[in-house]
């Protein structure tokens, strides 16, 4: 397995060099710093390139021995956002891509690490420089036989309808010939501050070439400083098999899900998904799916439900200076009571969503979303006297901000925007939430 610190020399030094002599840079400064480097003292290199950043930053000459140096110290969150900048400007920079990988697999961030490499080798690079890649591939391979996940995330928000009730104080009953009637508290919206706590872990052991056990455990929750009528805590577990060759992946598994509210059983659900994926190219992907899921209500059983829903996406990256990743997805099925004394209660969600994110460079990456769901009742509500129709609309934004490998700070809003033709059911909210994220 190949070792970062080992030898405290760049991947590809005795190339860069080369490549960096014939620019004849009158540089004492980083004329310096490669002699440094080339005498296996990466330590000095970066304590003289350092103080200079503030005035050569975005220099690929200067960012790429400063990104060098700054691994080899182990200085490995410095040698990231260096490295970022020099692709920022020469995203085809083979040997940049190939240092920031190394820094990557430093960093723990294996699977970005084979991304990479696997990029670099795909360029005309020299017979040692792939044998040196191949090598990290391999050692990447061999943890990744069984291979293990986990984060953890706590923060602080806002929540302007923590109930995801209506606005109004009075409605009208048309089951009791047009009363009006007051709302309760409780009923109607409420605004409240909150704390976000959430964390899990997932794996994936190799059978055998073909086939793979996988896993997942995880849990979100919201507790109100005032309104903690409405803490909610949700708890999700999978278990299933994979079966992927060359471009294909194909999985099977069974789901398990608790929603607590109020430290009580809300909502229980079990059941299935089977998933196909493919990869068209490193590039671009396309997943078609179906679930199946047994909804329970412990104090609500006129609620219960089978629900399942078919749907398919399409991710697809584009290389350049923010390396952006977008997503669109579409599903559709249904939700169906189980006992048929109340068919106002099952419905035919159907919806669509887009997303993405993309990295700013320097530490700083963006993400956002846009959804619509609409969702038809099975009849008559009895109360209301119609039947009822939903159009749900949640648009999400959101900053990251890399404090150190592994080690993420989290900025982000969400709205939704509930439109139903019952007015009891008509909401809208706004989540905001910054958080610190672990990643392991």
């Amino acid at each position: 397995m190949p070792r970062t610190g080992s030898a405290r020399a760049s991947l590809l030094l005795g190339i860069v060099f080369a490549v960096l002599s014939s620019s004849a840079l009158a540089d004492a400064a980083l004329d310096r710093a490669r002699q440094l480097l080339e005498q296996r003292q990466p330590r000095q290199a970066y304590e003289l390139l350092l103080p200079l950043e503030a005035q050569r930053a975005g220099n690929p000459e200067y960012d790429y021995l400063l990104g060098i140096a700054a691994l080899d110290s182990g200085e490995v969150e410095r040698a990231i956002f260096a490295l970022e900048r020099v692709l920022a400007v020469q995203p085809e920079n083979a040997l940049a891509r190939a240092e920031i990988a190394r820094a990557y697999y430093a960093a723990g961030e294996r699977e970005t690490a084979r991304k990479e490499f696997e990029n670099v080798k795909r360029q005309p690079i020299p017979p040692r420089a792939r044998e040196t890649v191949d090598r990290y591939l391999s050692a990447i391979a061999a943890f990744e036989t069984t291979r293990v996940q986990a984060y953890f995330e706590a923060g602080l928000g806002s929540d302007s309808n923590v109930n995801s009730a209506t606005a109004s104080s009075q409605i009208a009953l048309p089951s009791l010939g047009g009363l009006i009637a007051t709302l309760t508290p409780g009923t109607t919206q409420d605004s409240d501050l909150f704390t976000g706590l959430a964390g899990g872990v997932s794996f994936t052991h190799k059978l055998n070439d073909a086939w793979s056990a996988v896993g997942s455990a995880s849990g979100i929750g919201s507790f109100y400083r005032d309104a903690t009528d409405f803490n909610r805590l949700i708890l999700d577990g999978s278990v299933g098999a994979r079966w992927s060759r060359d471009a294909d992946a194909v999985t099977v598994g069974a789901l398990a899900q608790s929603f607590l509210l109020q430290n009580d059983p809300y909502r229980e659900a079990w059941g299935g998904v089977a998933q196909w994926q493919h990869n068209y190219d490193d590039l671009r992907q396309i997943t078609v799916y179906l679930q199946h899921a047994r909804l329970h209500y412990p104090s609500q059983t006129p609620r219960d439900a089978d629900r399942d829903i078919g749907g398919v996406a399409y991710a697809q990256a584009f290389a350049g200076t923010y390396t952006p990743v977008l997503y669109v997805s579409v599903y559709a099925g249904q939700e169906k009571e189980r006992d048929s004394q109340y068919p106002w209660l099952g419905h035919k969600p159907a919806g669509l969503r887009l997303g993405g994110q993309a990295t700013l460079g320097n530490g700083w990456s963006a993400f956002g979303s846009l959804a619509f769901e609409q969702r038809r009742y099975g009849g008559s509500d009895p109360t209301f006297l119609i039947t009822r129709r939903d159009n749900q609309y949640d648009a999400g934004i959101g900053v990251g901000y890399l404090l150190r490998p592994g080690v993420t700070l989290l900025g982000q809003v969400n709205y939704t925007d509930n439109d139903s033709n019952i007015q009891l059911d008509k909401f809208r909210r706004a989540v905001a939430l910054v958080s610190v994220r672990f990643t392991y």
